[in-house]
């Protein structure tokens, strides 16, 4: 009997002892400061006994604190009266009331990339770029050139890019070989590579390309020109500019393009900056070499500064409500910026993710997207247990997996993701809630599928309510491993409302049943073998 045919034939008894290894194993490679709360407690007074005791866990903050009364919900709520379901948004994060007017969902891969291109030609005083990597294509090149002679006409002009550092650093031909040029020119530009502080020792001289991204990398897509910022799950490369299918919502404002320029400053303080001589180098207010100091040292600083700007932002926005001088006038759609550092301590997103979940009214809908099917435990359990929305989750057929095909072990990912789906939509069934739950595969001939979010529809509407938009793949990693940052928008524009809608139907066009797939579906031996211990690595 082979070692595969040993584990599959005892994977009961064995288990425990697999949920053993990796806990272990994440120990030894993760020592950062414990959660906490990131932001602090509620403003608005809680009081239970106002609240529908069906209700009443949709109340809660996603620290755990009371949320908002009827009688005190933010002004920015009190026109729509149907949103009073997710006033606790107003606990979790910074708010920034807008026009649904003035926000564009683009569908498609070609609009994607053409409006990055014309934004950065024509942009006046700040381009700032935050990507896994940057490609080394055709349209790659384009696109900075486009950014190197605007810079090169336009002595105001201030461009950042950040980049994650062993993604951005693979291979002889790379993303800081292609934006050198414009680092060596002129002082306007900035490159910072994000580290990540696991990455070091032993680790980091034998880990070979690839293998040393599993630890963890700057995962975050926020595309920032001028007073436009751009959210997205995709990358700066060729595939994502063509035939790679994801999602992307541009908004135009002041006041959260700001907000997003000096986070990035924040994450940047803590990246390595590329000098004119190509080599890496602190940042001006920074100390501590990610792979040097502890990772406990690195992971408290960097998190306590992010914490502090969110922080800081929260407390001026509640001073303006306070002294009613924040104007909402025309705002009918409010964004609420979440990010997750899992590795540094800082999990927001997540929480407010699991409080959207579980706080599904009876009679809603509930649209979920993922490139890649491997939700964490808590979000399974959730969906399961907690949530009364009628729920449909769309993602990646094994064919539109840009895993497909891939080198050694990355090869049987696809296939490790149909399992984890197996594996969800059986639990669904053994708790009799299969009914309410339903998978989808997306699946078009010459493209790939990485678009992920939700889309949310209080009862009675037949339109989305809400969006989660941003890097998160909803996983393991996203969680534990990777930066992410997302935006959760909330809307009463029917214009709006509308093209969310289209959104999410021109995906789901593509897109079939998985149910029979995936109980056929064979699943290579080695990869059930291993699946449930390195799940939080893909």
């Amino acid at each position: 009997m082979s070692v595969i045919d040993f584990i599959l034939s005892w994977q009961i008894i064995l288990q425990p002892f697999f949920k053993m290894i990796r806990r272990l194993f994440s120990t030894l490679i993760t020592d950062c400061p414990p959660p906490g709360d990131f932001l602090p407690a509620p403003i608005y007074p809680g009081n239970s006994s106002n609240s529908n005791s069906n209700n009443s866990n949709q109340h809660q903050s996603a620290s755990g604190g009371a949320g908002p009364t009827d009688s005190a919900l933010p002004s920015a709520f009190q026109p729509a009266a149907s949103l009073q379901s997710l006033a606790w948004l107003h606990t979790t994060s910074p708010c920034f009331p807008v026009s649904g007017d003035r926000i564009e969902v683009i569908r498609e891969p070609t609009a994607f990339y053409n409006t990055l291109l014309e934004k950065c030609t024509t942009a006046r005083r700040r381009i700032m770029l935050a990507s896994l990597y940057l490609g080394t294509g055709s349209l790659e090149t384009r696109l900075v050139h486009a950014i190197h002679e605007n810079l090169q006409r336009n002595d105001r002009l201030r461009v950042s890019v950040l980049l994650d550092f062993t993604r951005g650093t693979r291979g002889v031909s790379n993303s800081k070989t292609t934006l050198m040029p414009l680092v060596e020119e002129t002082d306007h530009f900035r490159l910072s590579l994000y580290h990540t502080p696991v990455l070091r020792g032993m680790t980091k001289r034998l880990a070979p390309p690839r293998w040393n991204e599993l630890l963890g990398i700057q995962h975050m897509k926020l595309y920032l020109i001028d007073d436009t910022v751009i959210l997205s799950g995709a990358n700066l490369s060729n595939d994502y500019f063509t035939n790679r299918q994801d999602r992307y919502v541009m908004i135009e404002d002041r006041r959260l393009a700001d907000f997003y320029a000096q986070f990035l400053d924040k994450v940047q303080e803590f990246s390595l900056t590329v000098g004119r001589d190509g080599e890496t180098r602190l940042h001006d207010t920074w100390t501590m070499l990610p792979y040097k100091c502890t990772q406990y040292e690195f992971a408290t600083e960097a998190r306590e500064r992010v914490r502090t700007f969110f922080r800081g932002v929260i407390a001026e926005q509640r001073n303006l409500l306070q002294q009613q001088q924040q104007q909402d006038d025309g705002a009918d759609t409010w964004i609420f910026p979440l990010i997750e550092m899992g590795q540094l301590g800082i999990h927001h997103d997540s929480l407010a993710t699991k409080q959207l979940l579980s706080g599904c009214l009876r009679g809603s809908r509930l649209q979920l997207a993922t490139g890649y099917f491997n939700l964490t435990e808590t979000y399974m359990r959730t969906l399961t247990n907690d949530c009364q929305a009628q729920c449909n989750i769309l993602m990646a057929h094994p064919n539109a997996n840009g895993f497909l095909g891939a080198k050694g072990p990355a090869g049987g990912i696809p296939a490790a993701y149909s399992l984890l789906a197996r594996k969800f939509l059986e639990s669904l069934r053994s708790s009799g809630q299969s009914h309410r739950v339903e998978l989808f595969e997306y699946e078009r001939p010459g493209w790939t599928y990485h678009a992920k979010g939700l889309w949310y529809y209080l009862p009675n509407s037949t339109l989305p309510n809400v969006t989660l938009i941003g890097s998160s793949n909803f996983g393991e990693r996203s969680v534990h491993r990777d930066l992410e940052a997302q935006i959760c928008l909330v809307t009463t524009n029917d214009g709006l409302q509308r093209k969310l809608q289209a959104e999410y139907e021109n995906l789901l066009q593509h897109a079939t049943t998985a149910e029979t797939d995936l109980v056929n579906r064979p699943v290579p031996r080695w990869v059930r073998a291993v699946v449930g211990l390195f799940r939080n690595f893909f």
